[in-house]
């Protein structure tokens, strides 16, 4: 009788175990997107990190905030097509330690509501003027992943006094050609896949059965997501920074994948080139989804810069003199 109950008892204890995560796999499985990110913002409510929204313009904004009750505010900004909560739920909870952190969903997470003949870079722009103006945030450090690091970058050069340090992630910004992701129709599993593959370094292992929700997700909708992008790239077209960034005199830490095929390497380089003073990291093995690509390397850069003191700037009174020193007096006659 004890060796059965034993025996029974190593069975039990592994099933009891291993039952919140099978409850966990059959939930998403079911709805995997939408169930996914309902488990993620059940996350990040333990770190006190809330959903809230607010009328910014003529939109109502979504947006991430946590850590109210630090001084110094750090915006995060994301790329187009992707949302506040897939690129920045790896970062945000080690931000609102010593931040506090605003997320916002910016108008190109929901570009199906969008307007090709008149979206453009500085629609986001003034979206985040708006957010700034309705939580009374009179400057923050800006943390902007491509597109998103275009906005930081204008409001850096349009704004100076509400930008106080930049970090730019695999930034857009500078003239480029389309890119092939931007091109590709997913419509069966094989494209889906080299669309991960041109987006991470490491792809996420995503059954079949999500692949099969992407696919489904991308044909109904790319003839609009098509019709916005390449809308937004002309439109945006004058708003090329280029020679415009050796301006930005903010505190700048550039950071950009060395296998990023959505935005080369060269153009990360060529900002660091243009932007005086700037720091650059090179995430090896790592592309253009590097909050998932490098997320504890990036975690550790942003936050070891966004600590660093402001560098002292001395007004012109203050400095020492250039002028040249007055020849000293002759010794006096000894006697």
């Amino acid at each position: 009788m004890p060796k059965k109950f034993y025996q029974r008892k190593r069975l039990w204890l592994p099933l009891i175990f291993l039952a919140p995560l099978l409850t966990l796999i059959v939930y998403l499985a079911l709805d995997p997107l939408r169930n996914f990110k309902n488990s993620v913002n059940f996350a990040l409510r333990a770190f006190d990190i809330q959903e809230r929204s607010v009328r910014a313009g003529k939109y109502r904004l979504h947006y991430y905030e946590g850590g109210n009750q630090n001084p110094q505010t750090v915006i995060l900004l994301h790329g187009f097509g992707g949302n506040a909560l897939f690129s920045w739920m790896q970062l945000m909870p080690a931000l609102v330690k010593k931040y506090h952190v605003l997320a916002p969903d910016l108008l190109a997470s929901n570009f199906l509501a969008l307007n090709p003949k008149t979206y453009s870079i500085q629609a986001e722009v003034q979206l985040v003027r708006a957010l700034m103006d309705q939580a009374g945030i009179r400057q923050a450090d800006f943390v902007g992943l491509s597109v998103g690091g275009w906005v930081s970058l204008i409001l850096a050069l349009e704004d100076p006094q509400r930008v106080r340090k930049l970090v730019l992630i695999e930034s857009a910004g500078l003239s480029m050609e389309v890119p092939e992701l931007a091109r590709l129709t997913l419509d069966d599993r094989e494209k889906t896949r080299r669309f991960m593959n041109l987006l991470f370094y490491y792809p996420p292992p995503l059954p079949g059965f999500v692949l099969d929700q992407l696919i489904q997700s991308s044909k109904r909708i790319k003839p609009k997501y098509e019709a916005v992008f390449m809308g937004f790239i002309d439109n945006s077209r004058p708003f090329a920074l280029d020679e415009k960034a050796r301006a930005v005199t903010q505190p700048t830490l550039i950071v950009h994948g060395r296998e990023d095929k959505v935005i080369p390497l060269e153009v990360g380089e060529r900002l660091h080139d243009l932007i005086p003073g700037s720091e650059f990291l090179i995430l090896e093995k790592s592309g253009h989804g590097a909050v998932w690509d490098s997320p504890l390397q990036l975690k550790r850069a942003v936050l070891n810069f966004l600590a660093l003191p402001m560098p002292v700037v001395t007004s012109p009174e203050s400095r020492p003199s250039t002028s040249p020193s007055p020849p000293p007096s002759p010794p006096a006659p000894v006697p």
